[in-house]
């Protein structure tokens, strides 16, 4: 057996030895032209991809250097491969920014009389450049970033625009908001005065102290993660500075009647989409000295909440004559806050009603006053259906009055309008009562986009009397009333105008011509 075995390894071992030899195959190469450093090489190479032939080569790339065809691309016959050095400097420049020209329309001064109010002065702006070099040679030339260094300080110029109006007394401080810019008369209409320059202001906050010392107001900001801020101005003496009192994205904020110097305010979060902002529905206190300095801590009232439904768009407030309690209104509820001397506030609801569904990004919530004795909320209530629309469909929505200690509630004027804004009067020595000013839609049960006119009603809501504008004549938008500090007149804005209208007899007089004018609050 052996035999056998060693025989069949030699028949094996023969027949290999005599089969032909496998060819090695040939090793392909690729003639390839290399333009590179103002240079270009061809070479036959044997390699698979473009990024080894630079490697044969010894040739490096930057980051931002330019290979084509791509550095995993598979060589071909008589390829061309380009490279272009991409260079990146920086480079910073100081430049000018030059001042704006600004006019501010003053109707204490005769027609064309102008005035320097401030002296412009350029602004100092640092730009970085990006430079791009391809192969040495500059192909862009862009600015990638912008420091403001100085601000510019605007030029601004008085000029007169003094109209021929009648000029009246002006009892206590009557302010006003004219293109951005606060405004102040006393002692009579020819009398006025600018506080802020600015052109800034945005309206949303725009109140006189209750000494008529201050003013009160929101300016519209600029910086990222903003939409205004709080400030506070004297009223009093010429070129005051302004407070900064360091708050911002603000919604609501005014006086407390009893604290001297002293602010409740509540804030937002910016948003992009509508309305621009996320309403925290907190209450915050501050206080302030006579420099303008913050005195202690910021009391939190109220800490930060959802604000009940549609509570994204904010909360109402308003302070109680007596400083001790707040009424606040949301969409579907109107309630109190009282306040025990301490940091600690109690919260709770006093009414409810529907919501009113707007179908847009605007939320309507109650407006709030309060009767001179602080016992008794003014507001607007959204009413019941008139036929089978849903209830937060309905257009109805009534002038009411709500005892705080929930003795009663009544309607006072149905089917006033939802922009009703009830204000009741100081008590006018010679009635011993107050009276309440209102306003009623021309077209009641399409309020939202009426018109309005001024009307007076005794405080149980009788004896209603028309005021401003007269029957026939174009109706007001709606705005907020302002009461003189004796409960006679009137400051309402009709067409751009500021007007006072005597609550006795109606008879009204136009104070202001620039067709700008907004906010009229009036303090003693």
């Amino acid at each position: 057996m052996t035999n056998i075995r060693c025989k069949l390894i030699a028949i094996a071992l023969f027949l290999t030895a005599c089969s032909p030899v496998a060819a090695t195959p040939a090793v392909e190469q690729f003639q390839v032209t290399v333009v590179h450093d103002g240079e270009t090489e061809t070479i036959a190479s044997t390699e698979m991809v473009v990024r080894d032939v630079l490697s044969e080569l010894g040739i490096t790339l930057a980051t931002q250097d330019r290979i084509t065809p791509g550095e995993f691309s598979p060589l071909t016959v008589d390829m061309t491969i380009t490279i272009v050095r991409v260079l990146e400097e920086l480079e910073l420049q100081e430049v000018e920014i030059p001042f704006d020209q600004q006019t501010v329309r003053n109707e204490g001064l005769p027609e064309g009389e102008t005035r320097l109010l401030q002296t412009g002065q350029n602004g100092v702006e640092e730009i970085t450049f990006r430079i791009l070099y391809e192969d040495g040679e500059q192909v862009s030339h862009s600015a990638v970033r912008r420091t403001v260094l100085v601000e510019p300080i605007p030029e601004i110029i008085m000029v007169g625009s003094q109209s021929t109006f009648t000029i009246i007394p002006i009892k206590g401080t009557l302010a006003y908001l004219s293109a951005g810019n606060a405004w102040v008369m006393r002692e009579s209409s020819s009398s006025r005065q600018p506080l802020t320059i600015s052109s800034d202001l945005d309206g949303r906050v725009f109140r006189i102290s209750p000494e008529g010392d201050y003013l009160l107001y929101t300016r519209n900001t600029v910086e990222e993660d903003t939409f205004n801020s709080l400030w506070a101005i004297s009223t009093f003496g010429t070129n005051n500075l302004s407070i900064n009192l360091k708050v911002e994205n603000v919604l609501w904020a005014d006086w407390s009647p009893t604290d001297l110097r002293t602010v409740a305010y509540s804030t937002g979060e910016p948003r992009e989409r509508a309305p621009g902002w996320q309403a925290n529905n907190n209450l915050v206190l501050i206080e302030f000295d006579d420099n303008g300095r913050i005195i202690g801590q910021a009391t939190e009232l109220l800490d930060s909440s959802a604000g009940g439904i549609y509570g994204w768009y904010g909360t109402n407030f308003s302070w109680a004559p007596d400083g001790r309690k707040l009424a606040y209104a949301q969409a579907d509820t109107i309630g109190l806050i009282t306040l025990d001397g301490t940091d600690a506030a109690t919260q709770f609801p006093i009414a409810a009603f529907p919501p009113f569904k707007t179908y847009s990004d605007w939320v309507w919530n109650p407006w709030l006053t309060w009767s001179p004795d602080s016992n008794i909320l003014y507001t607007v209530l959204h009413g019941p259906p008139l036929g089978l629309e849903a209830p937060e469909d309905s257009p109805v929505f009534d002038v009411a009055a709500i005892a705080v200690d929930g003795s009663f509630d009544a309607a006072l004027v149905s089917q006033a309008g939802m922009w009703a804004a009830p204000i009741p009067s100081p008590l006018a020595p010679e009635r011993g009562d107050f009276q309440l000013a209102f306003l009623q839609a021309l077209t009641p049960l399409e309020s939202v986009t009426s018109r309005y006119r001024l009307k007076l009603i005794d405080r149980d809501g009788s004896n209603a009397s028309l005021v401003f504008p007269p029957e026939g004549e174009t109706g007001l938008t709606p705005q907020p009333i302002a009461w003189s500090p004796e409960g006679k007149q009137l400051a309402a804005v009709w067409d751009g105008n500021l007007w006072i209208v005597d609550g006795a007899t109606g008879l009204a007089q136009q104070l202001t011509g620039d067709g700008q004018t907004t906010n009229p609050d009036w303090a003693p």
